[in-house]
């Protein structure tokens, strides 16, 4: 059986309902684009949304790989009748029924032998994952208006997730996820609230990606997953997150809070963070007054309270002792001295202020304590060059005012001499 007519009759038996397996991908070359009539007439209609996958496919992947239009549809691309080549005793399918398009994507995909000759780095198990997923599961159950590959990547024109112009490229995939997930009508009818990625569109991890370019930051596969999309459970919040966020879940490990938040079934990070809108973390949020996150659990006066109390304390003193260390140096800067040596110990302090933050998710005071520590000694340490410095301008300053003072009056003796003189 060739590919083109095993794809098509796989994809015709998944849209009658058949369950049937993913068969080898032949071995033989895909057909060559000199002999794909598709392209040539599909280019030449009127109707636009017939016009459309033509034009398309001259930027796709699959296209460039040698892949024809047959290579999923099926049908004779070498022959220019279209009643032959859109024949569906060979195999041609127009339109694929949206159950059928993971498996048929999958029959390439799902090849390991056969994605060596094209892409060796892309996974074989997408469809195996996807079937695991949220919208896979549905799917299975007869559900039309979930997604498939083709709503996230495209059916024409797919290009590499590399590709700034793919849909699935980090600053795209957030719009793309918006189609179904920003529709309320739709989310509601799967309990899901869908203002979740307008929450996100508020949190830092957006501000990173597009105010800073930085592809690296979160978006909605990094914690959901891509191909196996599942909303992390109460059990995996901290392990999503701590993929990127290796140290605070190192500290919140250690701390009595991670078998306090399993026995109450309640997710970690997510307790204090949010989820989707999750904003800086600011100091000013330990404490147990209102809008301070430890007052959700702790009321006054309890251990919980009064270590958030400490801690808050410790840091506020650390804060303000670096701020003002650093300001006193930017003014003897200003004044032309070099404060290499200050600045130095300047960002020690600094570093040892954000490891303090980090070991605030141990909620140990002593923890905390021992680098808002080193914090103030370092501190101490670039005050006294500073005001070593600042000594050293006001004797600077008091040598040229008595130098010019010298000056001064050598130049009015010097001039009452050749006045004495004239006379």
């Amino acid at each position: 059986m060739t590919r083109q007519l095993a794809n098509a009759t796989l994809a015709i038996l998944l849209a009658a309902g058949a369950r049937a397996a993913v068969p080898p991908a032949p071995a033989g070359a895909p057909g060559k684009h000199a002999d794909d009539s598709c392209i040539g007439c599909h280019a030449k209609l009127d109707d636009v949304r017939l016009r459309k996958p033509a034009e398309l496919a001259t930027a796709d992947i699959h296209h460039a790989q040698g892949i024809s239009c047959a290579g999923c549809h099926g049908g004779d691309p070498t022959s220019g009748d279209p009643t032959v080549a859109m024949d569906p005793r060979k195999g041609f399918v127009g339109k694929f029924a949206p159950r059928a398009i993971p498996e048929m994507c999958g029959s390439c995909h799902s090849n390991a032998a056969y994605m060596l000759r094209y892409a060796p780095n892309i996974p074989t198990d997408q469809l195996s994952q996807y079937r695991t997923s949220k919208h896979g599961l549905a799917l299975a159950k007869g559900a039309t208006d979930v997604a498939v590959c083709s709503s996230c990547h495209g059916a024409h024109g797919v290009r590499p997730p590399s590709d700034a112009r793919s849909p699935v490229y980090p600053t795209r995939v957030v719009d793309t996820c918006a189609r179904c997930h920003a529709d309320v009508a739709l989310m509601n009818r799967y309990g899901i609230k869908g203002n979740e990625v307008e929450e996100y569109k508020k949190s830092v991890h957006y501000a990173a990606l597009t105010e800073k370019n930085d592809l690296s930051a979160p978006t909605c596969k990094s914690c959901h997953g891509a191909h196996g999309a599942t909303p992390p459970g109460v059990d995996s919040v901290a392990n999503v997150c701590g993929t990127c966020h290796v140290s605070q879940l190192e500290r919140f490990d250690l701390s009595p809070h991670k078998d306090a938040f399993t026995a109450m079934d309640q997710p970690a990070c997510e307790a204090c963070h949010s989820n989707h809108a999750i904003g800086h973390p600011q100091d000013s949020w330990i404490g147990v007054a209102d809008k301070q996150v430890c007052g959700a659990c702790h009321s006054a006066g309890d251990a919980g309270a009064v270590a958030a109390a400490t801690i808050s304390g410790a840091l506020s003193k650390a804060a303000a002792s670096e701020a003002a260390v650093r300001e006193r140096v930017g003014r003897v800067k200003r004044a032309g001295m070099l404060m290499d040596a200050a600045d130095i110990k300047l960002e020690e302090a600094h570093q040892s202020y954000v490891m303090a933050e980090v070991e605030i998710h141990t909620v140990t005071v002593a923890r905390v304590e021992k680098q808002t520590q080193a914090v103030l000694a370092a501190t101490s340490a670039a005050d006294k060059d500073a005001a070593a410095a600042e000594a050293e301008i006001r004797f600077r300053r008091t040598g040229l005012f008595v130098s010019l003072a010298v000056i001064a009056v050598a130049m009015v003796t010097l001039a009452l001499k050749i006045r004495s003189m004239e006379r």
